[in-house]
């Protein structure tokens, strides 16, 4: 349905001319015309992801020419002086562990899950490979393991929780320190049972000084900190 532009009233699109006043309307095609209306504006879009995504890979690809560089140079000195490979294959193990964290740490995955099990992963196998190399697994199943796999449940655990409950600003903050005195007294627990010295008691003791000031600091940013000291903060940090 079309409009005459002088009298106003309702018209057929082949009424030509306006049937009341006799103006002649003009064709058009509103087809056509709709097509333009929307590419007149172009799409939006932000070029900075993907300019910062450039920037990433180069770097990145720049790293690892580095890596091979300096994992072949060690070698080579290595096998120069000793006449075979000794100290090098720790040294290079250590570096090719770290060229897999900084992989994971330049965003090539999304899933927050999927970089903590693979940062958990490549740290099992530095440690185990340090202690294969030491000649026998002393320490690696009875130590290593079981801190490398409480520190990725934990991991885990944290971010699930923190989606779980949509947990925004301090209540972040007050739950990271509850897993990282959760992941130390994990840790405590282990280095005393690799030494044998467990005692439930005393690691009990420690385990409620570990807590109780976290406790205290969380009761306190809560209710008695100052309204206009938290938003401060929260501006500060952006929580």
């Amino acid at each position: 349905m079309a409009y005459c532009p002088k009298c106003g009233i309702k018209v057929e699109e082949d009424n030509r001319p306006c049937p009341l006043c006799s103006f002649h309307i003009p064709k058009v095609n509103e087809k056509r015309d709709a097509v333009v209306r929307v590419r007149k504006f172009p799409k939006t879009a932000n070029p900075y992801p993907a300019y910062l995504r450039r920037v990433l890979n180069r770097i990145f690809i720049f790293i690892t020419l580095l890596v091979f560089l300096a994992v072949c140079l060690l070698f080579y000195i290595d096998y120069e002086v000793n006449e075979m490979f000794t100290w090098s294959r720790y040294s290079n193990l250590s570096i090719l562990a770290g060229w897999v964290f900084l992989y994971f740490s330049f965003g090539y995955l999304q899933s927050f899950y999927k970089v903590i099990i693979g940062i958990g992963l490549d740290a099992f196998i530095l440690l185990l490979g340090l202690d294969i190399l030491n000649g026998s697994l002393q320490w690696f199943f009875p130590l290593a393991f079981p801190i490398v796999a409480g520190t990725t449940v934990i991991s885990i655990s944290y971010w699930s929780v923190i989606r779980a409950l949509s947990v925004r600003g301090f209540n972040m903050i007050g739950f990271f320190f509850m897993a990282i005195v959760i992941l130390s007294m994990w840790i405590n627990f282990f280095i005393h049972n690799y030494r044998n010295e467990t005692n439930p008691f005393n690691w009990l003791i420690v385990t409620v000084l570990q807590i109780i000031p976290v406790l205290l600091v969380m009761i306190y940013v809560k209710y008695g900190m100052p309204e206009r000291i938290k938003q401060k903060i929260a501006r500060k940090f952006h929580l």
